[in-house]
């Protein structure tokens, strides 16, 4: 992880200085980009997916959506409730990360956003 934040350093064209400001912008945007595809994640049956690599047993959206839809024959309404609870987490988490951009946008040149984009860290 040392790397890859050095790495963004370099190609922003931040200095030591500057950097100590800038990378908690940078590990949030990162931190909140990471959480808001685990759910995807462990839908498909990747990290976070349960009995397969999942270290806590709280149940999200996610889980609790794939855990009914492997029932037999889920009722609509009990889909219809899940999917609505999956879609406003989602939305949530996609809330978070668009905040951690704009305030990391916030502290950038116009260069050095542009940058961050063709990196991946802005959209």
């Amino acid at each position: 992880m040392e790397r890859i934040m050095e790495r963004y350093r370099e190609n922003l064209g931040i200095s030591v200085a500057e950097w100590k400001v800038v990378q908690p912008k940078v590990q949030a945007v990162m931190d909140n980009r990471i959480s808001g595809t685990s759910g995807m994640m462990s839908f498909f049956g990747g990290r976070g997916s349960r009995g397969r690599g999942d270290s806590s047993t709280e149940k999200t959206p996610t889980s609790e959506l794939r855990d009914l839809l492997e029932k037999e024959n889920p009722a609509k309404g009990e889909i219809k409730a899940k999917l609505a609870a999956y879609r406003a987490d989602r939305k949530a988490r996609e809330a978070k990360l668009k905040k951690a951009q704009e305030d990391l946008r916030q502290l950038l040149t116009l260069k050095q956003e542009a940058q961050a984009v063709l990196s991946g860290l802005l959209n």
